[in-house]
């Protein structure tokens, strides 16, 4: 009937004079109604007190591998299933939670091995999500939307696949495509921590508190013992960009070609991107407004760097709005697509073309998009990345107002 709170509290009144027979199988329904109402931390403690008396219970070891699986616990996932595999290696429900778990673990390649045996037997939204998830976590995030979309058009009720297009389509700049996901995720399973944290950042960044802080607050209660999600519910979302410093604040700004920053009449804005990158486009408004109120202080260059989104690497947000360029063949190519992005996007902006060796990008680390804020002393004041969830235009206005 689906009252599975009440289920529960029937099978803890039975387990009180329940005789041991009888236990080990008045757990596992016990479990069952935890995992079913999404209580997936309590199921698995149930579940590995049934494992200890039924260690070769498949579909036992399946349950809680893949409590482990949804609790992020990926390493005790693969110990749970991977002794079936022995003898069972072409169980389809095996192969897809021991695979999930080896992919989101990061050994993508066992990961796959496992993908393979699921689509030698034909296509299946499972296989479809496994092998959008192996093509995730090798990066390839266009590619994994694609295999995601396609699973969600077979079967879009698998559990934790909206999770991961919501991911996949956040990856290459589609915020918008994300929220939807993430929203159908939680609408069949509101205790996915990954819908319910990324969900979360989103709308915080959107300025929707509240809702961000229930999401965050739900996400805890899935996984306890989540570092991120309890330092974002007590202190706000921060984001880490230590392993993606670029140039730091205080340190002279490295030369771009010709354009060297040493004693500088005033402070200047460098806005580095390219016009397939959908976070520069969605950008462009907010820094159009700040060019036009401090125009007369601090000057303002577009830095066109390597296209985000060239070939194969291609956006969905792109393919939504038409932006379709191929890599540039030379200075003059890449040039000619600056000058296109300045009108495209109206940006009142100088331009510097970094050169085809990428020497500007790399030295301030900032493909696919970055904005840096120079002093006239030379020396960086402000840096961020550009998007919705590094991008915040009171801080760069902040940031002008303090320089000299």
């Amino acid at each position: 009937m689906g009252k599975y709170q009440d289920a529960i509290g029937e099978y803890l009144e039975a387990l009180k004079s329940a005789p041991p027979a009888m236990s080990s199988n008045l757990r596992l329904n016990l479990a069952l109604a935890y995992y079913k109402s999404f209580q997936i931390p309590a199921a698995a403690a149930e579940l590995e007190t049934v494992r200890a008396s039924q260690p070769a219970n498949l579909n036992v070891g399946l349950l809680l591998a893949d409590c482990r699986l949804r609790m992020g616990e990926f390493q005790k996932a693969v110990d749970v299933a991977a002794p079936f595999e022995k003898t069972d290696p072409d169980n389809p429900a095996l192969n897809y939670v021991l695979g999930m778990s080896l992919i989101r673990s990061g050994r993508v390649r066992e990961g796959q091995v496992r993908v393979d045996r699921i689509l030698r037997r034909g296509e299946s939204a499972e296989g479809h999500f496994l092998l959008g998830s192996a093509l995730f976590g090798g990066g390839d995030y266009p590619g994994a939307v694609k295999e995601l979309t396609r699973a969600a058009a077979m079967n879009p009720d698998v559990p934790s696949l909206q999770s991961y297009l919501g991911q996949a389509l956040l990856f290459t700049g589609d915020a918008d495509g994300a929220v939807a996901a993430f929203h159908k995720e939680l609408a069949a399973n509101p205790n996915d921590y990954e819908a319910n944290f990324q969900l979360a950042s989103i709308l915080a960044r959107r300025g929707e508190a509240l809702e961000s802080r229930r999401l965050l607050e739900r996400a805890v209660q899935v996984r306890p013992r989540s570092a991120e999600a309890r330092a974002a519910l007590d202190k706000g979302f921060q984001f880490d960009q230590s392993g993606d410093p670029g140039v730091p604040v205080g340190a002279p700004a490295p030369a771009i070609g010709e354009l060297s920053f040493g004693g500088m009449a005033r402070p200047v804005v460098l806005v580095f991107g390219s016009y397939t990158c959908p976070k520069l486009r969605t950008s462009a408004a907010d820094l159009k407004r700040i060019a036009a109120e401090y125009h007369d202080r601090v000057d303002f260059r577009l830095v066109y760097i390597s296209e985000a989104h060239a070939g194969n690497w291609q956006s969905t947000m792109n393919e939504k709005e038409g932006v379709d360029l191929a890599a540039p063949k030379n200075i003059a190519e890449k040039q000619d697509y600056a000058a296109m992005c300045l009108r495209k996007l109206e940006l009142p902006f100088a331009v510097a073309v970094d050169g085809m060796d990428t020497a500007a990008e790399r030295a301030y680390n900032a493909w696919p998009s970055r904005l840096y804020l120079v002093g006239s002393d030379g020396k960086v004041a402000y840096q961020t990345r550009l998007g919705e969830l590094d991008f915040h235009p009171v801080d760069v206005e902040r940031a002008i107002h303090a320089v000299r």
